[in-house]
C-alpha cells in the first residue's frame, strides 16, 4: 500500500457523521479511487451495532475502496458513561490493549478493506501490536498528534519502527490558526527528522483551520491555512501527502441552543467563501405549529436567497458538474430537495472541498467529474 506505487493523492481525516459521509458518497467514483480517507471509528447516529458505522462508510466510499481505520477515543470520553450503548461496548473492546491490542488486530483482520492505525495509548504493547498488524500485509498507519510529540511517543517507538516497510506516518496538528503557517520551519524540521529516522515511511501532514464562528458577518471568506502550511512544508518534502479534516473542525461542536442562521459555504482552492442571513429574532424560539411552519418557510426563503447570491459571485464555478453545485442550483430555484438545513449545507461544503483539494495540483482535471450526477 505505502510503497512507490502509492496512487492516492489525498488522505483526509473524516468523521462518521451524516454530513461527511454524504459529501463523500456524492463524489464521482474516480475521485473516491484517489482519496484514502481516515475514519476514527465511533457509533453511527442511534444505531446499537458497530456494524452500522462500518456499513455507513462502505456506502459512502464504495465497498471495495480501502480506508484507514482509527478509534475515536474522544467520542467515548464525552459520552455519559451510564448511557453507553452496545456499540460503545464494542468500541471499548477494541481499545483493550492486552496481547498487543489483539481485539483491534482481529477486528481489522476481518475487514478486508481496512488499513489499521497503530494504537498509542499503551506503549508496553506496541511491539506486539506492530508485529500483528504488519502480518496482515495491508500497510500500517501511525497517526501522531501534538500530544504524542509532547510525550515523546515517537522517540519511544522509533526503535520498533526502524526497518518497517509499508507504513504511513500522519503528523496530525488538529486545529490550527494562521500562526501555524509561520511555524512551518519547525514542522518541516520535525518531518525531516522522521524522514531521516524512517526513510521507508510515507509522510503526510494534516490539520484544519475551519472557524467556529461566523456571527456578525453577512458574507466573507476564510483562508485555508492548512493548505498554506502544507505548501510551505512541501517545498522541502516534495513527496508529502496532503491531509486535512475535509473543511470540518477537529473537535465537533455541540451545536448549542437554537437554530443556526442559514449559511452556505463555497470551498475554493485556498479559501472558504460564505454567505449567511439571520432568521427574524422572533422565530428563534418557535413553539407553536404555526410558528414552526413560519420558521421553516423563512429558512427556505433565506437559503434560496443565499444560493442565488452565491451563484452571482466571481468564485462560483458555473461549469462544475458536482453534487455541491447541483444542490446550490436546486436551492436557488426554491426546490424542495435543495439545502434546507445546516447538515445539508455542511455536506455541500465538504463535497466541494474534497473535490477541490484532490485536484489542487492538477486544476485541468478539476472540471472532469466523469460521472453524471442524477437527481
Amino acid at each position: 500500500m505505502f510503497t512507490n506505487e502509492f496512487d492516492y493523492k489525498y488522505c483526509p481525516i473524516l468523521s462518521i457523521s451524516p454530513a461527511e459521509t454524504t459529501a463523500l458518497k456524492e463524489l464521482p467514483a474516480k475521485d473516491k479511487q484517489l482519496i484514502l480517507p481516515l475514519f476514527p471509528i465511533k457509533s453511527w447516529a442511534t444505531a446499537n451495532k458497530l456494524s452500522s458505522s462500518l456499513e455507513r462508510v462502505r456506502n459512502s466510499l464504495g465497498k471495495e475502496n480501502f480506508w484507514i481505520a482509527d478509534i475515536d477515543h474522544a467520542d467515548l470520553k464525552t459520552r455519559d458513561q451510564s448511557k453507553l450503548r452496545e456499540v460503545h461496548q464494542e468500541i471499548l473492546t477494541l481499545m483493550d490493549s492486552r496481547n498487543g491490542y489483539r481485539n483491534w488486530y482481529e477486528f481489522i483482520q476481518k475487514e478486508k478493506y481496512l488499513i489499521p492505525c497503530l494504537q498509542l495509548q499503551d506503549l508496553s504493547e506496541f511491539q506486539q501490536q506492530l508485529n500483528n498488524l504488519v502480518s496482515l500485509n495491508r500497510g500500517v498507519v501511525l497517526r501522531l498528534k501534538q500530544v504524542d510529540i509532547q510525550l515523546a511517543v515517537l522517540e519511544r517507538i522509533t526503535p520498533y519502527l526502524i526497518g518497517t516497510e509499508n507504513i504511513l506516518i500522519i503528523l496530525d496538528l488538529e486545529q490550527i490558526t494562521r500562526d501555524a503557517v509561520d511555524t512551518h520551519g519547525t514542522i518541516t524540521d520535525l518531518l525531516l527528522t522522521i524522514n531521516n529516522l524512517l526513510p521507508n515511511a510515507k509522510l503526510s501532514l494534516s490539520s484544519t483551520s475551519f472557524p467556529d464562528s461566523f456571527g456578525g458577518y453577512y458574507k466573507g471568506c476564510n483562508s485555508i491555512h492548512e493548505r498554506a502550511l502544507f505548501d510551505r512544508v512541501r517545498l522541502q518534502l516534495p513527496e508529502l501527502i496532503y491531509s486535512d479534516r475535509g473543511s470540518a473542525r477537529a473537535e465537533k461542536q455541540s451545536g448549542g441552543a437554537g437554530t443556526p442562521p442559514p449559511r452556505i459555504d463555497y470551498a475554493c482552492r485556498n479559501e472558504w467563501h460564505f454567505i449567511r442571513r439571520e432568521l427574524p429574532s422572533n422565530l428563534n424560539n418557535a413553539n407553536s405549529e404555526e410558528e414552526k411552519n413560519t420558521k421553516k418557510k423563512q429558512k427556505k426563503q433565506l437559503y434560496t436567497q443565499i444560493a442565488s447570491d452565491i451563484m452571482l459571485q466571481d468564485y462560483w464555478e458555473e461549469s462544475l458538474a458536482l453534487y455541491s453545485n447541483y444542490l446550490i442550483e436546486l436551492t436557488a430555484k426554491g426546490d424542495d430537495y435543495g439545502i434546507d438545513s445546516a447538515q445539508k449545507a455542511t455536506a455541500v461544503r465538504i463535497n466541494k472541498h474534497l473535490h477541490t483539494q484532490l485536484y489542487y495540483d492538477n486544476i485541468t482535471e478539476i472540471q472532469d467529474t466523469d460521472d453524471d450526477w442524477v437527481d
